[in-house]
């Protein structure tokens, strides 16, 4: 199932700047992503473009340039935020939509100058470039990796990319189930040694392949 957040907040507020480190992060997570901009002006002219007049047809139609491909769909009263991920990105697993500060989605506000309506709900983060974090609702400037975290936790489960190898400076590629595997076994070692239950912070291990090669 495609889970679906809101980032909203007032016009300049940054949701934009905030959707783009999400999703490049999302991405770097490996996360298949999505997003939608909604906004409250049409996006139809009354043109008679040859797009236009097709779209005027209820006709889905694709305009195709050297550039990509832009697709377009006049059909305003069937469309919601679920209909729209499934249509149009089925491979993804989460999909933002920037703006719908109304719509009945799960939702992360970015403070404004403006504060927000009351009858605005299903906050469940906070995101002030202005202020410090406070890590649980309230992120800031520098928070984006943590809270993209938390995102793909949702689709990925607690332990999502829970281990991370390193050989030289370099991260070694693994698969979701890999990365778990290696962090229950190396917890599972550790439990095993005086000191080694309950870590409370990053467990680092370093081997020294030179010291290897003066004990052979």
């Amino acid at each position: 199932m495609i889970k679906i957040f809101a980032v909203s907040g007032y016009k300049n507020s940054g949701k934009t700047t905030l959707c783009l480190r999400l999703l490049a992060e999302l991405k770097r997570l490996g996360v298949r992503v999505g997003y939608i901009k909604r906004t409250s002006e049409e996006i139809f002219t009354e043109d008679e473009s040859d797009s236009s007049s097709v779209e005027k047809l209820g006709v889905r139609g694709a305009l195709w340039g050297p550039d990509g491909l832009r697709f377009e769909e006049r059909e305003a009263a069937a469309l919601s935020p679920h209909n729209i991920a499934a249509r149009y990105f089925p491979e993804a697993e989460i999909v933002i939509v920037e703006g719908g500060k109304y719509l009945d989605l799960p939702r992360i506000w970015v403070e404004g100058e403006e504060k927000r309506p009351d009858n605005v709900g299903g906050v469940f983060m906070i995101y002030d470039r202005s202020a410090r974090g406070d890590g649980a609702l309230t992120f800031g400037a520098g928070d984006e990796e943590e809270m993209a975290r938390r995102l793909a936790a949702t689709v990925r489960g607690k332990f999502y990319r829970s281990s991370k190898v390193y050989i030289g400076d370099k991260a070694l590629p693994m698969k979701d189930f890999i990365a778990d595997f290696v962090r229950g076994a190396v917890l599972g070692m550790l439990a095993s040694l005086k000191g080694g239950k309950e870590p409370d912070g990053p467990i680092r291990i370093f081997i020294d392949e030179n010291d290897e090669k003066e004990a052979k």
